[in-house]
């Protein structure tokens, strides 16, 4: 080979070798940031006032719960021909948040009243209309309120998931406690062994639940820069709207802000992370509102919706409130493919959730303009 054959030939490989380089980088450039996105829907809200009856008899319905608070009294009825519950307010605030989330949720005028006479117990009188064009008259006669050293946890568990009802100050409904559907008049009665109180009424209470079903959010824009600041911005089903912003960052742990912009009554949510191999996982995250505190625990951590991954792992969970340092417990099946991570929550605690699965999970979708600040180079990951 002459000289100039050999010179040729170094440049044709100095070529091919730069165009893979730029190639590769390309490729890494393109590659989008991945939101640390949680793989399930959990609800956790503080309740001023709460009241709740179980009744046996009606046809459809099973129970009625009522939250009072600024903005009013809201009512919500279990239909136990579907297993739904169906939520009635006069907040068409509260009613889109809620429906955006997919439930069943209706505007509707609902009159509620206290009557407190002198040496007398304290009563509810709740009247609406149902979804049917059915009167729904309630009233709830409480006891005396005390507060408990040790507050309860409720349980509950339906096709809405798993619910831990938080309350430390609980009285139980009196005599002349009765509701009245369609001008049939029901007395309290209990639908559940593990809850023999078949109506009561709590006072600074929470509300905690794990729900089913795999959400759906579009990455709409991802950080540019692998800054302390940085944030994804998320779009879900129903208009949802949310923030994930990092808060702390270390070379091993990192902290995230979840805000739910069309959700004001959303709690504080923060997600630990903690670096394992080349990527962050899931330590534990905390809901608060109102001074109250949800914790979920994971051990080992639980990974998150990663590009170009599909695997499946177990990991236990734990979950706590305030001084209450076990409510439930138990495994985490978890499958993870391209972009989109389904967990199967197996409980070990409480008792009456043994045997009971509970499916959740996330899917993501690259959005347009998210896509755009990959390719055109200016995405970057702030968790690498």
């Amino acid at each position: 080979m002459s000289r100039k054959e050999t010179l040729q030939n170094g440049i044709i490989s100095a070529v091919l070798l730069m165009f893979c380089f730029f190639a590769n980088v390309g490729v890494g450039a393109a590659r989008p940031a991945e939101p640390p996105i949680l793989p399930m829907n959990v609800e956790f809200r503080y309740m001023p006032q709460y009241l709740e009856e179980s009744f046996s008899d009606d046809p459809r319905y099973a129970r009625i719960e009522a939250m009072l608070d600024a903005d009013g009294c809201h009512v919500v009825l279990l239909d136990k021909t579907t297993d739904r519950e169906a939520f009635y307010s006069s907040s068409k605030r509260r009613v889109d948040a809620l429906a955006a989330n997919g439930g069943d949720a209706y505007v509707t005028p609902v009159d509620c009243e206290t009557h407190s006479p002198m040496d007398a117990s304290l009563a509810f009188l709740i009247h609406f209309q149902d979804r049917f064009g059915n009167d729904v008259s309630w009233k709830l006669v409480t006891g005396q309120m005390v507060p408990h050293a040790s507050p309860e946890v409720i349980y509950r568990t339906s096709n809405s998931g798993i619910t831990f009802l938080y309350a430390p100050r609980r009285t139980a409904g009196l005599r002349g406690t009765m509701i009245t559907i369609a001008g049939r008049e029901y007395t309290p009665k209990s639908t559940q062994p593990d809850n023999p109180s078949a109506a009561f009424y709590a006072a600074d209470m929470t509300f905690g639940q794990i729900m089913p079903g795999a959400d759906v959010w579009t990455v709409e824009d991802t950080p540019a820069d692998k800054v302390q600041a940085a944030k994804w911005n998320l779009a879900g089903t129903g208009g949802r709207q949310r923030t994930l912003a990092v808060k702390e960052l270390s070379a091993t742990e990192a902290s995230i802000e979840q805000f739910d912009g069309n959700d004001p009554d959303a709690p504080h949510v923060v997600l630990n992370l903690v670096r394992v191999n080349d990527a962050y996982e899931l330590r534990s995250l905390s809901f608060e509102s109102h001074f109250n505190t949800l914790w979920i625990f994971f051990g080992p951590e639980l990974p998150l919706p990663a590009h170009h991954t599909d695997d499946n792992r177990i990991v236990t969970f734990t979950v706590a409130e305030n001084e209450q340092a076990n409510i439930a417990s138990g495994k985490l099946e978890i499958h993870r493919a391209f972009d989109a991570e389904h967990l199967v929550w197996h409980f070990d605690t409480p008792t009456f959730a043994k045997g009971i699965m509970l499916e959740t999970g996330v899917n993501l979708i690259l959005g347009v303009s998210a896509q755009a600040n990959c390719t055109s180079g200016a995405c970057s990951d702030p968790l690498r």
